[in-house]
């Protein structure tokens, strides 16, 4: 079975082989795929991550063969710059990126990405190192992003690309999709009693689950709409307070915390 690996910032997964093809989704630095159809141009991928299928292009296409490799969960804030050893050239990475075999040492961080090796200095600016840091600082640091449709970075995130990257950098892993994420966990009953990293699952005028957010408490909720906001939530749906009125309506809350 061929596998690929993830080795710019980001590579965007589209839904056809063409670059006018919609964005469906996004691959971080250090994620990898099963490679399962290749075209001159495009290569047709599923993810690791969330078995979420796609084509990437041909060019953006790098091998991997390091499946035993141990991966740790990049936190940085806001990004953080790592240096390719092997040709000196310095790039960054997004927080959720994945660093592979990592090693420390006098305050540096040394790992390998497909057998390349890298390093992070930790004194860079911003750089806040692997400790676990807090579910409502994961929640707030994307807030005010700009919604992109298939997007999975604080450049550009979409609504379950938000939950499932939040959920990510807390160590838990979430399917891709808003409807997917909605089998998961446990039905909370009613609103007043959701707390902190509930998830809420909203339906179209089909009853479809088009739409996720994170319950942050006191009635609030932070979700991605235009941009990643916090707005009001009550047993109706999502309350915008600038607009005067409901935007979405409330399916059901789920706990996986």
């Amino acid at each position: 079975m061929q596998k690929g690996i993830c080795t710019l910032s980001v590579i965007p997964l589209r839904s056809e082989p063409t670059s006018k093809a919609e964005l469906c989704s996004q691959l971080l630095f250090g994620e990898t795929y099963e490679v399962l159809e290749e075209t001159e141009e495009w290569t047709k991928i599923k993810t690791e991550l969330d078995e979420y299928e796609g084509w990437i292009s041909q060019n953006q296409y790098v091998p991997w063969d390091g499946i035993n490799e141990s991966r740790m969960v990049l936190e940085a804030f806001p990004h953080v710059k790592v240096k390719n050893l092997l040709n000196d050239e310095s790039f960054f990475i997004l927080p959720g990126s994945l660093i592979h075999q990592k090693v420390e040492v006098n305050n540096v961080i040394y790992f390998k990405v497909n057998n390349v090796p890298y390093e992070i200095d930790m004194s860079d600016f911003g750089f806040l190192g692997f400790q676990k840091t807090s579910l409502l600082e994961w929640i707030n640091y994307f807030k005010n992003s700009p919604y992109l449709w298939g997007g999975r970075t604080f450049l550009g995130i979409d609504c379950s690309g938000y939950t499932q990257l939040v959920y990510k950098l807390m160590g838990i892993q979430l399917p891709r999709d808003a409807y997917q994420q909605a089998e998961m966990g446990e039905i909370v009953d009613f609103v007043n009693e959701s707390r902190l990293g509930d998830l809420a699952f909203f339906a179209n005028e089909s009853g479809k689950i088009t739409h996720v957010g994170i319950i942050i408490g006191s009635g609030e909720i932070m979700h991605a709409s235009g941009k990643v906001r916090k707005d009001i939530i009550d047993s109706y749906g999502i309350f915008n307070e600038k607009e005067g009125k409901h935007t979405h309506k409330l399916s059901f809350i789920k706990r996986l915390l």
